[in-house]
């Protein structure tokens, strides 16, 4: 079959499955309405994903005098995504394993406590999960972290600096593996949870406890990574401290608070999102009102993004990660409508 018909399969194959994963039934005819293919090459697809059984034949719909439909189900549970984070919070080192079907569905969830992370943890905590669900497909990665192709370059832990992890994984397990830095997989994740626009923009910031802080960038709906993947690295900001001290800030409320306007406002003066979402267990209430009250300071009037803060980056993280994951099992094509 030549390239471009292959594609164009694929690209139907994905319609089909986006129609079915939103409905509790479809016929073959309300598919080839949904999605504007014909009955016919419906029917063709139907049969090679029943064939996998990544598609379910139920009863006949009941008739109204013809003849019944067949009805359609879509297959959440043929197969499994898994995610994993490492995180670092002051003395606290974790490994967060989350296991999903098809449409995104947690069916399994563990929190690993470790003393240290290292590849042999990951490789672990792989092997433990796919011993629950054998027939896990993808492997989300996020990692504290900056990741250029699938080898991790500035790390929280510094056993998985220079690591080309994502080869290692790929090559013991045999699977699909994306890796990506933590903090652009939870704006990733917060931005198509909280359902904005492709046309707005926003930037997620994380400060871990005595941590340094990293901030994701989406804009177009796509994360902004840089030519180094280098973006949203903002304990590099030149404000006056040196990045090997900001973890130790937070400790004295007014310059911390005082240093968190000041990367909000740089990030506000070179890409003016939409909003800001501002995360970490390291803010108080009361540090909270000190950064908007230093933010309108610094601000001219009318120009300042809406600031949102989450508490914890877990949700939108583990969205995020899913998400991709489970892009990863779709077609590279996306159809962008004029």
């Amino acid at each position: 079959m030549p390239a471009n018909s292959m594609k164009l399969k694929e690209i139907n194959t994905e319609l089909v499955k986006s129609v079915l994963k939103k409905q509790d039934y479809c016929t073959k005819s309300s598919i080839a309405k949904a999605t504007s293919l014909s009955v016919a090459t419906c029917g063709n697809i139907l049969k090679e994903l029943i064939a996998t059984g990544e598609v379910l034949e139920i009863d006949l719909k009941p008739s109204t005098g013809g003849r019944p439909a067949r009805r359609f189900v879509y297959n959440e549970n043929y197969a499994y995504v898994a995610v994993l984070y490492a995180r670092k919070e002051g003395d606290y080192k974790s490994l967060t394993c989350v296991v999903s079907n098809m449409i995104g569905i947690h069916v399994y969830e563990t929190y690993l406590e470790l003393e240290d992370i290292s590849i042999k943890e990951f490789d672990d905590a792989i092997h433990m999960l796919l011993k629950l669900y054998p027939n896990i497909k993808v492997l989300g990665i996020g990692i504290p972290g900056v990741v250029r192709q699938g080898i991790i370059d500035i790390c929280d832990f510094k056993k998985l600096s220079g690591e080309p992890l994502q080869q290692h994984l790929e090559k013991k397990f045999n699977l699909q593996v994306i890796i990506e830095n933590d903090v652009n997989s939870t704006a990733y994740g917060f931005f198509h949870r909280t359902q904005y626009t492709d046309a707005e923009s926003m930037v997620y910031i994380y400060y871990p406890i005595d941590e340094n802080p990293g901030a994701g960038i989406i804009v177009n709906g796509q994360i902004l990574l840089g030519q180094s993947n280098f973006a949203g690295e903002v304990s590099f900001l030149p404000l006056g401290v040196n990045p090997k001290n900001q973890s130790d800030i937070q400790k004295n409320k007014e310059l911390f608070a005082d240093l968190v306007a000041k990367t909000i406002m740089s990030i506000n003066c070179v890409i003016n999102p939409k909003s800001i979402i501002l995360s970490g267990f390291c803010f108080t209430e009361q540090m909270i009102e000190s950064i908007k009250t230093l933010l309108h300071l610094l601000s001219p009037k009318g120009h300042l993004p809406e600031l949102i803060i989450e508490d914890d980056i877990h949700d939108s993280y583990i969205y995020g990660l899913t998400s991709m994951a489970l892009t990863k099992l779709s077609c590279n094509i996306q159809l962008i409508e004029k």
